[in-house]
């Protein structure tokens, strides 16, 4: 998960949103109308217009788990204060995320682990990659685990329980990652970093001037890597360990 800077509208999307939120059918709709609110979200919404923006803003990542999205029906807009706590957030743009399906589509149902907005659900989190706080808490382990650190237990609870995004830990203490197999592609990005400083040693290039170039050039690309955020927690850790021996 890595921090995401929201973008403005078009004005003809945030017209369109305006007149809706304005109509006399929203307005008939009572807040504790669940499935009529969805239903008006959408026949309605722009969602096409949106998520265009939303992948986008995102450089092409999945805003909790960091796999790849794309503009079409395996990306999802999600809601990251539900439908069902708040109708007025239900059209509101801040808060609304570009999420993976996380495999939901796929024709296989028997045990699938399901991780992101598919097993979130209706649950309302604390964890939002629009603070940037938060954000600078995420830390990532050699196996692909991720964690915060100073340890916030209800950001923690949110990683672990609700967005299940290390997979699902068993009796004997191992981990059986999810259907589309994110703790492995954490892991694997992990890894990837790890080599690259391996072969930067090698050829005595490990200074702290080059790693801030890497680390520039890789949160500028458009789209990201998969599981970036993880190359980036394991650069910028190194980067501020040869600052610190003056390298």
């Amino acid at each position: 998960m890595i921090y995401i800077e929201k973008e403005e509208l078009p004005d003809s999307v945030k017209e369109k949103i305006i007149g809706l939120s304005k109509s006399e059918e929203w307005g008939n709709i009572d807040e504790k109308e669940t499935d009529k609110i969805r239903s008006f979200f959408d026949n309605y919404f722009p969602k096409t217009e949106v998520k265009e923006v939303l992948v986008r803003e995102q450089k092409g990542l999945c805003a909790y788990c960091m796999r790849r999205i794309y503009r079409d029906s395996h990306c999802k807009i999600e809601h990251l204060v539900p439908l069902s706590r708040d109708k007025e957030k239900a059209l509101d743009y801040h808060n609304l995320l570009g999420v993976c399906d996380d495999g939901e589509k796929s024709e296989k149902k028997y045990g699938r682990i399901l991780c992101c907005d598919s097993h979130k659900k209706e649950t309302e989190i604390t964890i939002t990659p629009y603070n940037s706080e938060q954000m600078k808490k995420i830390i990532y382990d050699s196996n692909g685990i991720i964690s915060t650190n100073p340890r916030d237990e209800i950001m923690e609870k949110d990683i672990n329980e609700t967005l299940l995004l290390n997979g699902i830990r068993k009796e004997d203490g191992t981990i059986r990652d999810t259907s589309t197999e994110i703790v492995k592609g954490r892991k694997d990005a992990y890894d990837r970093a790890r080599k690259m400083m391996e072969t930067l040693g090698r050829k005595n290039k490990c200074t702290s001037a080059v790693l801030k170039k890497i680390i520039v050039e890789t949160k500028s690309k458009q789209p990201l890597e998969e599981y970036v955020g993880v190359k980036l927690y394991y650069f910028q850790r190194k980067y501020e360990s040869l600052i610190k021996q003056g390298k």
